[in-house]
């Protein structure tokens, strides 16, 4: 497959700040980095591909459900591949293997950047993946608090802006079975980061996603007032919301 450029339309920014916010509070995502891997069901012996990877976060997931599975790394971003061995370099329209050569590919939070194009991302996931083959998606939907947080909130106070487009049911079923795929779930579903304090939590989001442009107060405010918090104990809880999609690869 020759390349579609789709890379030059993805708006997805650089990862130093990302990797701080993970360092800061790893298990702060916990449910949304298992539950990709949950619907993919991976089995001892397959490959299981993240892209694009950030600084490989699922491999202690993956751990806990297939201890055998293979975890393949790749990414697009300069940053996170500096001083990292393990991910391989690649892109939204070409992924570095062979015909048939995985079994999962998961994209989690990164595709609502890929602004045009994804049917090219989708056919090049089909590709690489074996019959039985499936593909996992992650991402915001439209509409959602997530959504309004991230195109509203996100926006204003990150130097950086955030262009997005998020996920439409109908129309992104479409697109990945027009590249060969079955489409089996789709699942809305709302969780919660979590972590340990409120200083935490500011701190965390300040650096993920990148609000350089905003004071602590204004923060927790964005946060209360876009996504809602519960604090108690020795917990805060910060909604958020994702769908969650596996399309089963298909003979085309």
């Amino acid at each position: 497959m020759q390349g579609t450029q789709i890379t030059d339309e993805v708006k997805r920014r650089d990862g130093n700040n990302y990797h701080e916010a993970m360092l800061l509070c790893p298990g702060a995502r916990a449910y949304e980095l298992r539950r990709p891997l949950q619907l993919a069901a991976p089995q001892d012996g397959e490959v299981i591909v993240d892209f694009p990877s950030g600084g490989s976060y699922l491999g202690d997931y993956l751990r806990e459900l297939a201890g055998g599975a293979i975890l393949q790394p790749v990414e697009h971003v300069s940053a996170y591949l500096e001083g990292d061995r393990t991910i391989l370099k690649g892109s939204w329209d070409r992924l570095p293997f062979g015909d048939h050569e995985v079994n999962v590919v998961v994209t989690l939070a990164a595709l609502h950047h890929v602004m045009t194009g994804r049917v090219a991302f989708y056919r090049e996931c089909h590709r690489v993946l074996a019959p039985q083959g499936r593909l996992i998606l992650g991402d915001v939907e439209e509409g959602t608090s997530a959504g309004l947080f991230l195109d509203q909130f996100v926006d204003r106070y990150s130097s950086q802006g955030h262009e997005a487009r998020f996920l439409v049911r109908d129309v992104e079923v479409a697109k990945i079975e027009e590249a060969g795929f079955k489409v089996v779930e789709y699942e809305v579903t709302p969780f919660y980061w979590s972590y340990p304090d409120r200083e935490t939590a500011i701190q965390f989001c300040r650096r993920l996603f990148r609000l350089d442009l905003a004071n602590n107060e204004q923060i927790w405010q964005g946060l209360s007032d876009y996504l809602g918090i519960y604090e108690g104990g020795r917990e805060v809880r910060m909604n958020w919301q994702l769908a969650f999609v596996r399309a089963d690869w298909q003979d085309a």
